[in-house]
């Protein structure tokens, strides 16, 4: 892993890793949105802005370059040859990526300002060999740090130096500056992490790992917390001096998100997020992600599925044959979420810059646009009892649309507050599940409009729904899955099992069977009139991770998605 950066509201963690693959996930769903394969050879260095830049720094030629891209549409804005008598080591940007800064094995530091036509200064001053750098958000400082153990902050305007700190014996490994430039945090090999005050240069804290060096750090936009990566992974109050949160590893690097509530850490083969509220922690993996499949469906009669995956297609499939055919791809946004109308003439697609798409299942190649929501859409699901599906864009109004008339005709909720999801229809498609984040679940009258109840599933919020006409499934983010009563509401039990939080939720159409596919990578198949778990199924290497799944008309098999693209399907015998 080369880069982590969390966007700017919050709502998504990207990656670049050290083969040039791009990732982006969103933290609301814990899903992938996005995917680019950049065609670079494997980068010296990279460093992501908050505001889709990513820059990679690589040797070509006897010589070291610099490309920046925009992740949104994939291509390259600037191509900056550096030093050549020395190797790239490190880069950073800065947060609206208008300044980039880079290091090299020898000599001072490159600063360009990217605003306009590329300009480019060297930072005086420093004089040791420097290992590491780092750009305020806001631009005003730039800070490198290396094998001197001392800290240089400049005037990133003027190129003027500032301040040279002292940070210990040893050599400076990692580096964070806040986003308004005032504070510093340093992590060396004495296994030690400083933070000062730049307004007056002094240290004003200080930790000390056993003998192992603080290989990453992080600091939050005001300076008031901060993430170190040594023996063990820390999120500090430094204002108490005291431990928030923390893991038994610490991967490198590491970056925490701007209300302190997600830390993201990147691995090998992996990206951690962890919850600081909690202390769970969500694993994403890196291989095989391009075709993962990301919501699986079937037909009411089953003899197709859909699928959507991270390579920006919809794939229709044949149950008999096992055969695939590709409705959507290319330089398309990446769907979201896929769904079947009710009587399975219809398909629809919603992708991530709000475009929901509709096809004939029967002539795939007629599929067209049904309407363009709000960015981010969060919700497509479609009744199981009628003509109907509910949209939902990033705007918090889950619209109902009446699929024979192709318009919409009621709105549940209020525009401006907290997205919906997920949500699920009743299997009589009289009442409608919505989930918020910390609202608990609002079932709705679908013909009315009127909220009649609001459940709470559990401390944490509702990652995925099923319902029957017996039981409503709701998944958690803390790995339960709650069962009610489909007619009262009653509560019925609590299914534990899964490690981490749950990803998608299947019924049998019985309301016999659960199905959980859960961010452990496991499949585990419950007895909703016991609760008892009755299989779990893992996968058997890191390119067929489970991603979703779901059961097939007649509830005595399921299909299960991986992170590879493939289906697999399952029959058992039920009691």
């Amino acid at each position: 892993m080369e880069a982590l950066r969390f966007s700017p509201d919050g709502q998504f963690v990207s990656a670049i890793t050290a083969g040039g693959s791009f990732f982006t996930w969103s933290l609301r769903t814990r899903r992938q949105v996005s995917f680019e394969a950049y065609e670079t050879s494997f980068p010296r260095a990279a460093a992501l802005s908050g505001n889709h830049r990513l820059a990679m720094a690589q040797g070509l030629d006897g010589g070291n370059w610099i490309q920046v891209f925009d992740t949104r549409d994939g291509k390259e804005l600037h191509g900056l040859e550096g030093t050549q008598d020395s190797d790239l080591r490190a880069i950073a940007l800065s947060g609206e990526g208008s300044l980039l800064a880079a290091i090299a094995d020898k000599g001072p530091p490159w600063l360009w300002d990217l605003s306009r036509k590329p300009r480019v200064r060297k930072l005086r001053g420093a004089k040791g060999r420097l290992r590491v750098v780092a750009v305020s958000e806001d631009g005003t400082r730039t800070v490198a740090a290396g094998e001197d153990g001392f800290v240089y902050v400049w005037n990133s305007r003027t190129g003027r130096l500032l301040k040279t700190l002292r940070g210990g014996e040893r050599s400076i490994v990692s580096v964070a500056v806040s986003a308004d430039g005032r504070w510093v945090l340093a992590g060396s090999e004495d296994a030690q992490a400083r933070l000062w005050d730049l307004r007056t240069g002094k240290q004003v804290w200080s930790m000390e790992e056993e003998a192992i060096p603080i290989g990453a750090v992080a600091l939050s936009g005001d300076g008031t917390r901060a993430v170190t990566s040594g023996k063990e992974l820390q999120l500090w109050d430094l204002q108490q001096g005291s431990v928030l949160a923390e893991s038994s590893s610490g991967p490198s690097p590491v970056v925490l998100s701007a209300d302190n509530a997600f830390i993201a850490a990147g691995g090998y083969d992996a990206m951690w997020l962890m919850d600081t509220r909690s202390g769970h922690r969500f694993e994403f993996s890196l291989n095989g992600q391009m075709d993962a499949i990301a919501a699986l469906v079937v037909s009411p009669d089953g003899k197709r599925a859909a699928s959507s995956s991270q390579s920006a297609s919809v794939r229709l499939w044949d149950m008999a044959g096992g055969t695939a055919q590709e409705l959507a791809s290319g330089r398309e946004q990446p769907p979201m979420a896929v769904a079947f109308s009710q009587d399975g003439r219809k398909l629809l697609s919603a992708s991530r810059d709000g475009l929901v798409r509709l096809w004939d299942p029967r002539e795939p190649s007629t599929g067209r646009t049904l309407v363009k929501l709000p960015p981010e859409p969060t919700v497509l699901v479609t009744s199981p009892a009628g003509p109907y599906a509910v949209l939902s864009g990033s705007d918090g109004a889950l619209r109902l649309w009446n699929l024979e008339e192709e318009k919409e005709v009621r709105r549940y909720g209020e525009e401006g507050g907290p997205a919906y999801y997920p949500v699920v229809f009743s299997a009589d498609g009289k009442r409608l599940f919505a989930a918020r984040e910390e609202h608990g679940v609002d079932v709705w009258e679908v013909e009315t409009g009127q909220q009649v109840k609001r459940l709470e599933p559990s401390g944490y919020e509702v990652t995925s729904f099923a319902a029957s006409g017996e039981v409503v499934a709701a998944g958690t983010r803390d790995g339960h899955i709650q069962l009610w009563k489909a007619q009262t509401l009653e509560p019925l039990f609590r299914l534990s099992g899964h490690e981490y939080g749950i990803r998608t939720v299947s019924l049998s159409g019985d309301g016999k069977w659960v199905l959980s596919v859960g961010e452990d990578w496991t499949v585990r198949l419950w007895d909703a009139k016991t609760g008892a778990q009755q299989a779990a199924l893992g996968p058997q290497s890191n390119y067929d991770l489970p991603a979703s799944a779901v059961f097939e008309p007649g509830g005595q098999s399921f299909l299960v998605g991986d992170n590879a693209g493939v289906i697999h399907r399952f029959v058992f015998e039920g009691q």
